[in-house]
């Protein structure tokens, strides 16, 4: 856990990014950022043991592959978010334990949306990417040219946001339940013609043949009737448009354990869930949400982390 903070306050102070761009002395550095000089010695000391940073000639420098995995949102190998996700989400670990003994669950709390807002970043990025090549590339295809797109679950808004600045000529509609992160959402879109927030629930989406192409960023899990969901997502489609769900799965045989670091990561993030009330899905979960609702044709595409691309299609 130190090892998470560490990394979660060199990331938000700015000051990996203060080192990536010039090496420093620690003194050097606090007087740069203008941050206390012993606070910011004991942050280098506690860096440079954990093995993030390393020293040349008396200065700290942030090797090139810490440098991908701390601050490259496009790098496959980041993880800076989740270092985030997990250090603002261990401010709610002490219900962990009520969490065992009753099953009461938490409420989500601002610092929750913070950690979704961090961890979904790298998300964004990934799918953006995958659209761009291969089996995916008919999404970017359609957006480019101009489609109607609906998120299903988007937050404080900023995918919607991200999707607007590449994809000029297509519009889109945000549904989002929660009135803190849809208030978020409405004030980015405000003045955006291209823009629409809704606040509701998936549960409660009334569209009808309206969309070319709806996404489901890391939300679904969520959903107390995901069938519900991805029926009217369906409904909300045209003929021959896609579903796009991005979420973390398990192994299908939940008794499944891994020794990579990757399965690791999830198998321990569903006691992170447990809290919220939430829990993880698997491949033939997923899969029998979308057949049961219509759609055909479903591929699932392994963005590493056990985080998938799952797309289907309306006939």
């Amino acid at each position: 856990m130190y090892g998470v903070w560490v990394a979660h306050v060199g990331r938000r102070t700015g000051l990996f990014e203060a080192i990536a761009r010039r090496p420093a002395t620690p003194e050097e550095l606090a007087a740069q950022a203008n941050f206390n000089a012993d606070a910011v010695k004991a942050w280098c000391s506690a860096a440079l043991a954990l093995g993030f940073l390393k020293m040349k000639s008396k200065k700290l420098y942030l090797p090139a592959k810490m440098k991908e995995i701390l601050l490259d949102k496009k790098s496959p190998d980041y993880l800076g978010g989740q270092f985030s996700y997990i250090a603002l989400r261990s401010l709610e670990y002490g219900g962990l334990e009520d969490l065992i003994k009753t099953g009461r669950t938490r409420e989500m709390t601002s610092s929750t949306f913070e950690a979704i807002v961090e961890a979904t970043d790298w998300d964004h990025n990934a799918f953006l990417s995958a659209i761009k090549r291969g089996r995916n590339h008919k999404l970017h295809a359609m957006l480019s040219k101009g489609c109607r797109a609906l998120d299903v679950g988007c937050g404080t808004g900023t995918f919607i946001e991200k999707l607007l600045q590449i994809y000029q000529h297509s519009s889109f509609v945000g549904v989002e339940p929660s009135e803190a992160a849809a208030h978020t959402a409405m004030e980015m879109a405000a003045g955006l013609p291209a823009v629409e927030i809704l606040r509701e629930t998936g549960e409660a989406m009334n569209f009808e043949n309206e969309f070319d192409l709806v996404y489901l960023g890391e939300s679904l899990y969520a959903a107390s009737d995901k069938q519900a969901i991805v029926s009217n997502c369906y409904r909300a489609l045209k003929k021959g448009g896609a579903i796009a769900i991005v979420e973390g799965l398990l192994p299908d045989n939940n008794n499944k354990t891994s020794n990579d670091d990757e399965g690791r990561l999830i198998m321990g993030m569903q006691v992170d869930f447990a809290l919220q009330g939430y829990r993880f899905m698997t491949r033939n979960e997923i899969g029998a949400l979308l057949k049961a609702a219509g759609f055909s044709k479903a591929a699932f595409e392994d963005f590493g982390g056990s985080l998938y691309l799952v797309t289907a299609w309306k006939p």
